[in-house]
């Protein structure tokens, strides 16, 4: 059961460290235009994340210039499936590492 419980806070640390690179960028880094719809989502998924690594770093949360009000719907429903998305991402892991 110790062994169980090193490998999960193994985890747990790698998959805080790599949160890091969920950031929105700089908006010159996109080469297809302006971000819209599914950006904004996945932009939105990740901001959780991206607010705790943004005391580290300084990054940009929301992408500028961006398709206006498409990308800020999707924004705003990344943000509202975040948490639900982690709370089903730690019932896994932790039904994971109790059954095996």
């Amino acid at each position: 059961m110790k062994n169980n419980a090193k490998i999960f806070i193994l985890i747990a640390l790698i998959s805080l460290i790599l949160t890091g690179c969920t950031f929105a960028g700089d908006s010159s880094a996109l080469t297809s235009g302006t971000p819209g719809f599914l950006m904004g989502i996945w932009h939105g998924i990740v901001a959780p994340y991206t607010l705790i690594v943004r005391f580290f770093l300084e990054i940009k949360m929301y992408a500028v210039p961006n398709s206006g009000f498409t990308y800020d719907l999707g924004f705003l429903l990344g943000i509202i499936g975040a948490i639900p998305l982690g709370w089903l991402a730690t019932i896994i892991s932790i039904a994971f590492f109790l059954l095996a």
